[in-house]
């Protein structure tokens, strides 16, 4: 039969995110097409920005909930009504929306993702630079959400009833799967190719592969996984 991969990357990843339960019940695709959705970076948790910054453009969910209120479209926000949270920008949060989805989708999330890092922090760590002194304060907050990332990452519903997949490394980066370490980052020596790949077999013969559950826990530090392509200035670190 027929098969579709929907989904994105970043905000592209939002989007299907929040549509992905409402393809085939409003008829956009037929009722008979085997269905998965493919996340990669939508995953946000609703946390304080760094140090309490004040300004809109550091804090995640004020800026959904601002575009959600300029939109002025709830029924698209809500997946035809899908979502049926009391506040609705929530539809459009990683965090809220992802525990309720019933298409099977495969997630890719970095726990230690550089855009949502960089808009919380209003800080980056660069190939030539670093976090402004002190840095620790900026790895101490950047190891509380990745922790937190991993650990809610785990008790997705869909992912402990085996029906979707996740895919989450230590790696400082964010949306990858429209570059180069798609197909050769590894992740507890998986890459995303691979993931997404075994992600199609399980979707297409349930009783027969299983979704992926690729999550790094080996180190629980900033960029610190084995496979991690991204390198970054050795000055950069808290030694503490």
């Amino acid at each position: 039969g027929d098969f579709l991969l929907f989904g994105g990357h970043s905000a592209g990843a939002r989007g299907a995110m929040v549509h992905l339960d409402a393809l085939q019940p409003q008829g956009l695709v037929p009722a008979g097409v085997k269905l998965l959705g493919f996340l990669d970076s939508p995953y946000w948790l609703d946390t304080p920005a760094f140090q309490d910054l004040t300004q809109v453009e550091h804090r995640l969910p004020e800026q959904t909930k601002q575009v959600v209120l300029n939109m002025q479209n709830e029924a698209i926000v809500s997946g035809a009504g899908l979502c049926e949270l009391d506040d609705v920008w929530k539809c459009t949060f990683g965090e809220y929306r992802l525990p309720m989805l019933k298409t099977p989708f495969v997630l890719f999330s970095s726990q230690y993702d550089w855009f949502r890092l960089t808009v919380s922090q209003a800080a980056s760590v660069t190939p030539s630079g670093c976090f402004p002194e002190p840095q620790c304060s900026y790895y101490d907050y950047a190891d509380s959400g990745a922790n937190a990332t991993r650990q809610k990452l785990l008790v997705l519903p869909q992912v402990i009833a085996g029906t979707s997949g996740v895919y989450s490394s230590t790696c400082y980066d964010h949306a990858m799967s429209i570059w180069k370490e798609f197909n050769l980052q590894r992740v507890l020596g998986v890459t995303m190719a691979e993931a997404l790949s075994a992600a199609l077999e399980a979707t297409g013969n349930p009783n027969g592969a299983r979704m992926p559950v690729v999550v790094d826990a080996s180190c629980g530090q900033f960029n610190c996984g084995s496979g991690c392509m991204k390198k970054l200035d050795s000055k950069c670190g808290c030694s503490v």
